[in-house]
């Protein structure tokens, strides 16, 4: 019986909220869905750069001639290849959900036009941001922004996410979506949280079970670059879920790492 009530209060609590906004339970589940499809590919491009990483730091000879690297999905791998001084492909290595490559060339090549396409687009998305009124983009010390460029139907989307080396800490925040069209002209952008908004354990706090963070009313709810940093760098503070709270919306989104789902919730305790 407490069950049932349990469930009538959530449910008209549902109603009280969403009527506001004009949200049903229904679209609101598309909305959460599509954003977990999104955090999926955002990770699956992250989880390859620092794999791919780990390996080349670790190739004296690469590490001599290499200026750039880039990562792209290929039909259901991600590649990535090492650009060196000369513009050509030097390495190349690409994944599927595996922690080692399931294909490696280290032979030297010309880059495919599609690769030469996807660095120009991305050079010219950031040439942009020379204008730092029009595009304020913040850094922090310990901080660094990884760039993901993504193609879709439309063109470009072009994010940014915060990463660390420290210890104990999941980088939330100070995260920014670029979308651009077909010829890398910036077509619209947003800035997911007011700035950057580091979860950080500590030798008195050694495990943060929860970690919740509020977001921007424009942004009204949680985000893929949350869900993305979130499971990058969770085991760093020993959460397996955490909340955004929405002031548009009133609401928390609570994110499940071992579900990966979002239920949003008025009540972040039931």
């Amino acid at each position: 019986m407490k069950n049932i009530v349990t469930l009538i209060i959530f449910f008209s609590s549902w109603v009280t909220v969403y009527s506001q906004v004009n949200y049903t339970e229904a679209e609101l589940k598309l909305k959460c869905d599509s954003i977990i499809e999104e955090s999926n590919v955002l990770y699956r491009y992250e989880v390859a750069a620092w794999l791919f990483t780990d390996i080349f730091v670790s190739k004296p000879d690469i590490m001599e001639t290499i200026q750039s690297y880039l990562i792209y999905q290929q039909g259901d791998t991600i590649k990535c290849i090492v650009i060196d001084k000369q513009s050509q492909c030097s390495y190349e290595a690409s994944f599927l959900d595996e922690l080692v490559p399931c294909a490696e060339v280290m032979m030297r090549r010309s880059l495919s036009e599609y690769e030469a396409r996807l660095i120009n687009v991305k050079k010219k998305i950031q040439s942009a941001f020379d204008d730092d009124k029009k595009y304020p983009i913040y850094s922090y010390k310990d901080f660094p922004l990884n760039w993901i460029l993504i193609p879709f139907k439309d063109g470009y989307k072009l994010y940014a996410i915060s990463g660390t080396g420290k210890v104990r800490t999941i980088p939330f925040g100070n995260d920014y979506l670029f979308i651009a069209d077909k010829e890398g002209e910036i077509q619209s952008w947003r800035k997911f949280h007011s700035g950057l908004l580091p979860v950080e354990a500590t030798d008195e706090m050694p495990m943060i079970n929860f970690p919740v963070h509020s977001h921007l009313k424009q942004e009204p709810f949680i985000s893929a670059t949350d869900i993305c940093t979130f499971r990058l760098y969770y085991n760093q503070t020993g959460s397996t879920k955490f909340a955004v709270y929405s002031p548009a919306l009133s609401i928390y989104f609570i994110y499940n790492l071992a579900t990966n789902t979002i239920t949003p919730t008025k009540d972040i305790n039931l």
